[in-house]
């Protein structure tokens, strides 16, 4: 985009844009999902909640240096931050995960041993997150898009994609995009120049801070409370341009003239303080480790598409329903927000990606304990057995045929397996197995 001043061809100009719109794209679900696989749980909220950070920094820098130098100037400073992307993510470790899922167990050991110190006793979490890989592989078939119809799967992306919807129809990109044209409209005095700046480094600081209370409070009240604040400043807002439309701009600016720049403010450190970076964790917390390689872009990309719709109607908002009912419509579309979060969405802290996944399995309650059991039964006996399930409760008598017949009775809870030269009687208890939908089976365990 910067050599665009040299060339002298517009169209430099589209195709650095476009390629900066794709790479974006392709890096927010793949930094997000990064972070969260390499998160120990009780510190993933805080650390994931840094690309929203980064994001406000990204934000403010060219605010500040777009101020006084040229485009194609501001274009070509901003080299140094990709290149330092590039020079870190060298030295940087695959995820364990990643690893594990691609057989590579002694480097997913090496990997989780690097990233939580080498004086760190790393052998349960290593056995969880191989356990939890193993279930996977007995799905070695390629992913089909029926499996996407899975409540454990579009649960979680009905959620997510719902979150970050709301999350733009706040009116963030709005405001980001058209800081000055409000600031002019309201008839501030301030030069539009530092008006942006002060509200990206509002913006940077309550983002930094809100990292802080993620794993503290959870990701439903950080969600609630933003909303609650930000659907507050955009009625303040909206009421502003109602008022300055009935009174006249000179008269709303002398009597009101603060109220758009506190609004503002409020609005920039509420939506920093949940709405930020909530929405880009769940992204990584709440999709099953199978299918997040298709769910992060999925979402990633339906949050694009309503930033650019929000940006790109804004303008056309405020022509045809006014400058207020503009406002308005961001503060109901907020309100909504509030209301789908509450119902909807389940709290994920301090919780293992692991344990995430079990919320919206249709097998497991919302404590992660297995709803029902399951019977498994072919041409051969199989039983599961523990020691801690294992007792004497178990007979066997010489059978009449060498067919394999089980039946349930009605009033102890057990089964009887018939196979081969014996009769196995067993009581029904549930045990821990598959992440697939539950299919109302049962499992044959000892008491």
């Amino acid at each position: 985009m910067g050599l665009t001043y040299f060339g002298r061809h517009k169209a430099m100009l589209y195709v650095g844009r476009v390629i900066t719109g794709l790479v974006n794209g392709a890096l927010t679900p793949a930094s997000q999902i990064y972070i969260s696989e390499c998160s120990s749980p009780h510190i993933r909220g805080v650390l994931s909640s840094l690309t929203a950070s980064a994001l406000a920094f990204g934000i403010l820098t060219p605010y500040i240096i777009g101020a006084f130098v040229d485009w194609w100037t501001l274009a070509l400073t901003l080299i140094i931050f990709p290149v330092m992307l590039l020079v870190g993510m060298i030295f940087m470790p695959e995820t364990p995960i990643w690893l594990m899922a691609n057989k590579r167990e002694d480097e997913a050991r090496q990997a989780l041993q690097r990233l939580r110190g080498k004086r760190t006793n790393i052998d349960a979490e290593f056995v969880r997150i191989k356990e939890n890989q193993e279930k996977n592989d007995k799905k070695k078939h390629k992913i089909q898009p029926r499996e996407l119809l899975k409540g454990s799967v579009w649960k979680p992306l009905s959620i997510s994609m719902g979150i970050m919807f709301f999350q733009q129809f706040t009116g963030i990109n709005a405001m980001v995009f058209y800081t000055v044209n409000i600031f002019k409209s309201a008839g501030s005095s301030i030069d539009g120049r530092y008006a942006t700046i002060i509200v990206g480094v509002v913006q940077l600081i309550a983002t930094a801070f809100s990292g802080f209370f993620v794993d503290r409070y959870g990701r439903r009240i950080l969600l609630l409370g933003s909303a609650s604040i930000v659907s507050c400043s955009l009625a303040a807002m909206g009421s502003f341009f109602y008022i300055q439309d009935q009174w006249g701009p000179e008269l709303a600016t002398e009597k009101l003239g603060w109220l758009p720049l506190l609004s503002l403010i409020v609005f920039f450190i509420a939506f920093s303080g949940g709405y930020a970076n909530v929405p880009f964790i769940l992204m990584g917390e709440m999709f099953p480790a199978r299918y997040r390689s298709i769910l992060g872009p999925l979402s990633s990309s339906f949050n694009l598409c309503c930033t650019f719709i929000v940006v790109r109607s804004f303008p056309t908002m405020q022509i045809t329903i006014g400058k207020y009912g503009a406002f308005w419509f961001f503060m109901s579309c907020t309100l909504a927000g509030i209301v789908f979060v509450y119902f909807l969405l389940p709290e994920t802290k301090g919780k293992t990606l692991e344990d995430i996944e079990k919320i919206f399995s249709a097998k497991y309650d919302a404590a992660g304990v297995l709803k029902t059991a399951e019977m498994q039964a072919d041409n051969s006996l199989e039983v599961k057995i523990t020691p801690s399930t294992l007792s004497d409760d178990i007979e066997t008598n010489k059978p009449n045929d060498g067919n394999l017949r089980h039946q349930k009775s009605k009033n102890s809870g057990s089964v009887a397996l018939e196979n081969g030269n014996q009769i196995a009687t067993f009581s029904l208890k549930p045990i821990i197995d598959s992440e697939e939908e539950d299919d109302g089976s049962l499992v044959a365990a000892p008491l």
